[in-house]
């Protein structure tokens, strides 16, 4: 990659459209933390030792279900080398989704970004990237769903509305309706528009009946709480941010991530992963997990899942769309609602 001829192209207009490039996140290696004070401490180090080798080992499958389809994978990683220690990265490279977004034929970064994605940018053509100086995450594709001629982008709060209204004047002169929001959480932990027809949502997020008229709506419930009771254990000692089964009673490592890895977690109290999906196409859909009414509405929609299960989902507070950014589909800029 990166000599011209192999450069990644660019190019998303829908969620569902055929996928052919994919960038995929990793984590980090344990040998990392070493001359951190903690490196030799078990009670830390082992569990994070098991999120470090699971997380890649899941990264892997993923990347392994992604090429069988024919999609063409890339992957950023950090170099320890270049950021010297782990004290100087505010996160992994874990979600690329929270920091891009493609829509049309531009990725869009945001400024910030973590370290090892420049290596992943680097083999993009420049004209087909635009660096919008905006505060991390408010521009990507964790919080806008492209539907063809429909963009449902959330606006999220530190845009200014002078950057709001400069990209919502310039996508709409590029042919777009951008339709937007102000829930201030990602719509990719929200709702999933699987195929043209077909909406899984956890509650009315849309106005459904305007904007998706005659469409199927799949309402599903926000948590599954027997899978997530013992959560219950921790949740008020870490403000429900992050989760790591078997570790609920282990205080030490409960001090140590949420004092010094405070960046690398979310808030996983709301988020459900069952709406936390990846298209490949229209009739083939990579899912956290199995949820019957979900996998009913597929088979009734013709649309194959692909079970993945990434372990450390909840330490992450990311699933399987967060954990990937597509950057190029098939597809063009169809109106799904003339």
């Amino acid at each position: 990659m990166g000599r011209l001829g192999q450069m990644i192209p660019i190019k998303g207009y829908a969620t569902f459209d055929p996928l052919k490039h994919c960038w995929i996140g990793s984590g980090f290696k344990p040998e990392m933390f070493q001359g951190l004070q903690i490196y030799n401490n078990n009670k830390i180090m082992d569990p994070i030792k098991r999120i470090a080798e699971e997380s890649e080992e899941d990264y892997q499958t993923l990347e392994k279900i992604l090429k069988d389809a024919g999609v063409t994978t890339h992957r950023s990683f950090l170099d320890i080398e270049k950021i010297g220690s782990l004290e100087n990265v505010p996160r992994p490279p874990i979600a690329p989704r929270d920091h891009f977004a493609v829509l049309g034929e531009k990725l869009y970064a945001a400024t910030g970004g973590v370290g090892g994605h420049a290596e992943i940018l680097k083999q993009i053509e420049r004209k087909n990237i635009e660096i919008a100086n905006v505060p991390n995450g408010t521009i990507s594709t964790a919080i806008m769903t492209r539907v063809g001629k429909d963009v449902y982008w959330d606006i999220h709060q530190g845009l200014s509305k002078e950057i709001v209204q400069k990209y919502y004047d310039k996508w709409t002169e590029e042919g777009f309706r951008v339709h937007m929001s102000n829930r201030n959480y990602h719509n990719d932990g929200s709702f999933c528009v699987v195929k043209p027809g077909l909406v899984v949502s956890l509650f009315d997020i849309q106005d459904y009946k305007t904007e998706f008229p005659g469409w199927d709506i799949l309402y599903i419930d926000d948590k599954d709480w027997d899978v997530m009771s013992p959560f219950q254990k921790v949740k008020n000692k870490n403000q429900g941010k992050w989760w790591l089964k078997g570790e609920e009673e282990n205080d030490e490592l409960t001090y140590f991530v949420n004092t010094w890895l405070n960046d690398w977690v979310g808030y996983v109290e709301e988020t459900v992963f069952d709406v936390n999906m990846l298209s490949i196409d229209q009739n083939t859909i990579i899912c956290n997990n199995y949820n019957k009414e979900v996998f009913d509405a597929f088979k009734k929609h013709k649309v194959e899942p692909i079970i993945f299960n990434f372990r450390h989902a909840f330490f992450w507070d990311s699933g399987v769309h967060c954990i990937t950014q597509d950057l190029y589909r098939e597809g063009k800029m169809e109106d799904y609602f003339s």
